[in-house]
């Protein structure tokens, strides 16, 4: 499965003295202590080097999907060590790097070190509230989604809608049954009965096209079919904020 995780990444169990206290709080499990821990929360087994590479690669579907040039103020979700961000920063006006790691966004933070135009933003459990209305120009998630549950997925996308400009375009890759995905998904299947909740939380999920644009249309984003690429069962669908943002 190329285009998402190689691998699960190894159980984990919530802070010492943190009692979980909402949904949020099951982010931790996307912290890290070491770099090992990092590539793993990151690729799974995936080599560095093969992931790196697709990090590459990536940059390059994203500047087409999202038609981005050097006015385009844009932002990443789940952005991680900031590989894209540091990629994309030379070819854009700004980039955002929001992401509900800590760890993430200070490594982010060093990768992008030296490129004025990238800003960061920690995301806690309000789906991007705290953004400013219109924003943006596009953003992006690749990897992120293929996590969230059909809510977390519609509150995104709702406040997506809300901080992209009229017109504005949001890309991102989610899991249906396919050829590249139907082994991982019985893998999970097995392992659901004795995971903890944290560990539960970065397990993968797996939504049909039909249910992702459908909600996507709830929360009034268009989806555009058209430029669906379906990788045997990893798909990347953009979405387009059409109208005024919501408020």
């Amino acid at each position: 499965m190329n285009d998402a995780k190689q691998a699960t990444p190894p159980p984990q169990d919530a802070p010492r003295g943190c009692p979980l206290r909402s949904t949020g709080d099951l982010n931790y499990v996307w912290e890290w202590n070491t770099p090992e821990e990092m590539q793993m929360q990151l690729a799974g087994y995936q080599p560095r080097e093969e992931y790196l590479q697709d990090r590459v690669d990536k940059v390059a579907l994203v500047v087409e999907q999202l038609g981005l040039g050097p006015e385009s103020e844009i932002f990443e979700i789940g952005s991680g060590e900031g590989i894209m961000a540091a990629g994309l920063a030379d070819r854009v006006r700004a980039v955002l790097c929001a992401d509900v790691s800590r760890s993430f966004l200070d490594k982010a933070r060093a990768t992008c070190e030296g490129r004025e135009n990238v800003s960061y933003h920690h995301i806690e459990n309000d789906f991007l509230e705290k953004l400013p209305t219109a924003a943006f120009d596009a953003g992006f998630s690749l990897n992120v989604f293929i996590h969230l549950n059909v809510f977390e997925v519609f509150l995104y996308f709702r406040q997506i809608r809300r901080i992209l400009r009229p017109g504005g375009l949001f890309c991102f890759n989610f899991l249906d049954l396919g050829d590249n995905t139907r082994g991982f998904f019985h893998t999970y299947a097995e392992r659901y009965r004795d995971a903890n909740p944290v560990e539960f939380k970065g397990f993968l999920n797996w939504h049909g096209v039909e249910l992702m644009t459908g909600i996507a249309a709830e929360a009034g984003l268009t989806p555009l079919t058209d430029k669906m690429i379906n990788h045997d069962g990893v798909v990347f669908l953009t979405l387009r904020s059409d109208g005024e943002p919501a408020a």
